[in-house]
């Protein structure tokens, strides 16, 4: 089997390898490109800076209102500062990024920039190789916090105190969502909040998570939403399974569903399934927030009939996903696929958010998700670059011709930062951001 995976890989970068040298034999020019050029060439093509101006000031934009603002990006997302970022960009002062840091970079406007991005990637020629969009995973990042602050918990696995980015990315590596939550809670409150309140118009029918993110309640409430949940939960063989009739003979499932205590009590779920769906409704439509309600909901008792309802019915579809997870080889390699994307995703985000050490200086819960927010978009920008340049190459080449298997290129990641320069001293060529409505058409460029 180990032989097999090596081969395919091997295939798949002898691929990478000969699409890559398409456009240097038709005389492009091979170079690396820094972060913020990625982010001028996606604001050029998708304009996703307007997303941080009012409607009544996107058509007056001047070259200086795109440069600031993706500066901006980059001192909240690499972990600069705003000081340390006016220091290394000749041209912006710390009061411009300050300011676009405070009234700019709000919830509203991150959250529509990104979306426009995963519907970007999405619609790349590459996307259709790794993934339908149908899919998606998340998991949490962990960052350190040196300074005592109110969302500061303290992790007793790491004997520190610490802050997670919660991150969901779809199976065609488009970044959808990311929140900064408390280290001490487990992710599975937060799970429903990236697929309900994402802004783009991706369909995701099923989601994948680790332990942290597996509860009986989540299995109850993606059902009610029309979604499929697949945990990779630890300890499977420790996990119960349930049964609907007790009077049933359950044949080898006997020994393990033949207890009093496993089987499901179908006559709540049947007297509180009106409020159960007015509930989850109200999930879905925004008049209240998933995290909040789940976690409400999972510290009551037995003695709440909600619960034991949401319980009841959770375990029913708990029993089913189990029976199937370990029947179905393909299914246990589809959830491991996506969470080996999300793991993808923190190791380059782990790079980018190189500033401070990588450790979380704001105080104020609002400067937290400006920089969890601003650190999606800017890998997000670096993979919507890395995916557009293997369609740039392709276009230009000839497989057929050269005898290329495109089929391999959905074992090819485009997460990949090592022709990207992170780091150095940032010049603005205003001259390079092209708008329609501004003469002349800047661009960003990096000296080491």
């Amino acid at each position: 089997m180990a032989s097999m995976v090596g081969a395919t890989r091997g295939a798949a970068w002898q691929v990478c390898s000969r699409v890559f040298r398409w456009p240097a034999r038709r005389g492009a020019r091979e170079h690396d490109i820094c972060t913020l050029q990625t982010e001028r060439h996606f604001d050029n093509e998708l304009n996703f800076t307007h997303h941080f101006f009012p409607p009544g000031q996107r058509g007056k934009l001047t070259q200086d209102d795109i440069c600031v603002t993706l500066v901006a990006l980059l001192a909240h997302g690499c972990n600069l500062g705003p000081h340390k970022m006016s220091e290394l960009t000749s041209g912006v002062t710390y009061k411009q990024l300050k300011r676009v840091g405070d009234w700019r970079f709000t919830q509203d406007s991150q959250r529509a920039a990104l979306a426009l991005l995963a519907q970007s990637i999405s619609a790349l020629d590459t996307a259709e190789y790794w993934g339908d969009g149908k899919t998606s995973a998340s998991d949490g990042q962990r960052f350190a916090l040196p300074r005592k602050v109110l969302q500061q918990t303290y992790s007793t696995k790491f004997s520190d105190f610490a802050l997670e980015f919660y991150t969901f990315v779809v199976d065609n590596y488009a970044p959808l969502y990311s929140t900064p939550i408390e280290c001490s809670d487990r992710d599975a409150a937060f799970v429903l909040d990236g697929l309900l309140y994402n802004e783009s118009e991706l369909d995701l029918e099923e989601h994948y998570t680790d332990t942290h993110g597996y509860t009986e309640l989540n299995f109850a409430a993606f059902a009610m939403l029309g979604r499929r949940f697949c945990p990779r939960i630890k300890g499977l063989q420790r996990q119960r399974i349930y049964r609907l009739d007790r009077d049933r003979e359950h044949g080898a499932l006997e020994p393990m569903v033949g207890h009093a205590n496993r089987t499901i009590d179908i006559k709540v779920i049947v007297d509180e399934w009106d409020r159960l769906g007015q509930l989850f409704a109200s999930l879905e439509e925004g008049h209240a927030t998933a995290s909040v309600v789940l976690k409400r909901l999972a510290g009551y008792s037995g003695k709440n009939r909600i619960y034991r309802a949401s319980r009841e019915l959770g375990r029913i579809f708990k029993t089913e996903f189990i029976l199937s997870y370990l029947s179905k080889p393909e299914l246990r390699s589809r959830v491991r696929k996506g969470l080996l994307k999300v793991e993808q995703l923190h190791s380059l985000s782990r790079d980018v958010f190189y500033g401070r050490r990588g450790r979380i200086k704001p105080r104020e819960l609002w400067e937290q998700m400006n920089s969890c927010s601003c650190l999606t978009l800017i890998v997000a920008c670096i993979i919507y670059w890395q995916a557009r340049e293997m369609s740039r190459a392709i276009r230009q080449g000839d497989p057929e011709g050269d005898g290329i298997d495109l089929s391999m290129l959905k074992h090819i990641s485009p997460i990949e930062w090592s022709n990207v320069i992170l780091y150095g001293t940032y010049k603005l060529n205003r001259s390079r951001i092209r708008r329609p409505h501004i003469e002349p058409p800047g661009s960003v460029q990096l000296t080491l």
